[in-house]
């Protein structure tokens, strides 16, 4: 009887803590009524004719308007800002601009937190490697690295990822980097904890999961779900560490390694041209004829990096055209401006300074003159490299990493060894952005505002590299490194 009367107990209890729990994050689940998504979605529509470059660069004017009724009939349906919150998500990656995007960063704060601090997370880490989920770290016992998922409420991997599909952003064709953002092994969230707890919430906070474990055995195990935070700190408390973001050099024999993971340092001490500096004159100091370059993990930044960088690699003066020119709009209507944020607001007048397009594949919209046709030339150090360097490239290369490796391989400066890149040959979508808050839901989509020339016969598709490496599940769970293992065969003797 003691043992019934404690456990009713802590049930009552753990009731209690998850109403409190939901209480705090049930400003995100409140009611809108019709008139406030009708406004929020007519808002959004308005905003992406507006002033979206880029509308029609990888869709036909059907398959743009089939997706703004889409939206519409689904948002005006929505009543709360959770739902508006997936019907702009799908939207945004409708587009095929991985610039364009719901940004859980820049949303109001009841929705942040609820897409962020809500207990409805799986309590484990897992990345998708030939289609099949590997489970990276686990805060329950029951589950341990290298294990297999298989089935999440009884929904198949593949299930899983065609569900999740119409929701992940990329440029185009570049599908890898949508299934990259599934994964917990990058640096941005992972789209399994922001938006699969939204389109299918676990039951009881409950869920039900088909494991395949290293011996085959395949079972279904119930974990309950958690917290980011929670998770973090099993995680921490294991000995598994966040992602590395520090920049480092490591020689090993003749062969060094250069790990650059990130490119956003803009608001960072870091002093990244007086590191690149030290680490090559390193290599010459000490005749480390054999270079290996890994910014597999680097979504992007600074554009800067990368022609400095390269500016030690190339043997001859690169010259190509940077033309990010495209706008939508001379001057953005008052009407719209008030529902827009961004870091500069210069960027929503451009009057005086833009000329119709009058054809090619961009006709109708205007060219903004300060970043039309710029021709830069990278020009090649004196003391610059001269061994051999090979750049370790991926699906997450889709922005300033995805320019270093188009740039790289076409002047020849690295051997490209890894996975197709993000990003794509039409250009990128961005140099300047804002982002629209929906003012009833509290929503935010980030827009961008210009966007890269490109000629009709400009191929919708990302760079390749020279070495193109398919991981393995099999290699992956047994903690190989397959991009390194190519290089050192055909790098070492």
């Amino acid at each position: 009887m003691i043992r019934f009367r404690l456990r009713r107990r802590m049930l009552l209890c753990g009731a209690l803590c998850a109403a409190l729990g939901a209480a705090q994050v049930h400003a995100a689940d409140s009611a809108l009524t019709a008139a406030q998504a009708k406004t929020d979605a007519a808002i959004l529509v308005k905003t992406l004719r507006a002033l979206h470059p880029a509308l029609d660069k990888y869709r036909s004017a059907a398959e743009v308007e089939a997706a703004f009724a889409r939206f519409t009939a689904r948002a005006e349906q929505a009543r709360s800002a959770a739902a508006m919150y997936l019907a702009a998500t799908e939207l945004a990656a409708a587009i095929r601009c991985g610039h364009t995007w719901t940004n859980v960063l820049n949303q109001e704060g009841a929705i942040q937190q609820r897409l962020l601090e809500t207990n409805d997370k799986l309590p484990l880490t897992m990345t998708l490697v030939e289609g099949r989920w590997r489970v990276l770290a686990s805060a329950t016992a029951a589950i341990t690295a290298g294990d297999e998922i298989v089935s999440i409420d009884g929904r198949s991997s593949a299930a899983v990822v065609t569900a999740m599909l119409p929701y992940l952003r990329a440029d185009g064709s570049s599908d890898g980097k949508r299934l990259r953002q599934l994964g917990h092994d990058r640096p941005d969230y992972s789209m399994m904890d922001i938006v699969w707890p939204l389109l299918v919430p676990p039951a009881q906070n409950v869920y039900h999961l088909g494991v395949r474990a290293a011996d085959g055995a395949t079972r279904t195990i119930a974990v309950a779900a958690t917290t980011l935070a929670a998770r973090a700190a099993s995680l921490k408390a294991q000995g598994v560490t966040a992602i590395d973001e520090s920049w480092r050099l490591r020689i090993d024999g003749d062969l060094a390694v250069l790990t650059l993971p990130t490119f956003a340092l803009y608001r960072s001490s870091f002093d990244w041209r007086a590191f690149l500096a030290d680490s090559f004159a390193t290599l010459q100091q000490r005749e480390i004829r054999r270079l290996v370059i890994d910014i597999r993990d680097n979504e992007g930044g600074d554009g800067a990096i990368g022609g400095e960088l390269l500016s030690w690699l190339v043997k001859a003066p690169l010259t190509f055209v940077s033309d990010q020119s495209v706008t939508s709009y001379e001057r953005v209507p008052y009407q719209l401006a008030r529902y827009l944020n961004t870091w500069d607001f210069g960027f929503f007048d451009r009057t005086g300074q833009v000329d119709r397009i009058v054809d090619g594949p961009q006709a109708g919209r205007f060219r903004f003159r300060p970043n039309a046709a710029k021709v830069q030339t990278i020009t090649p150090r004196a003391n610059g490299y001269r061994g051999s360097t090979w750049l370790l490239v991926g699906a997450e290369n889709s922005s300033a990493t995805f320019s270093l490796a188009q740039l790289a391989q076409r002047s020849g400066a690295a051997i490209l060894v890894g996975q197709p890149t993000g990003g794509n040959q039409r250009g990128l979508n961005g140099g300047q952005l804002a982002w629209v808050n929906l003012p009833h839901s509290g929503v935010a989509v980030d827009i961008p505002l210009l966007a890269s020339s490109y000629e009709a016969t400009t191929p919708d598709a990302s760079v390749t590299p020279d070495i193109v490496v398919e991981r393995r599940f099999v290699l992956q769970v047994a903690g190989r490194d397959q991009e390194m293992a190519a290089v050192k065969a055909l790098a070492l003797p």
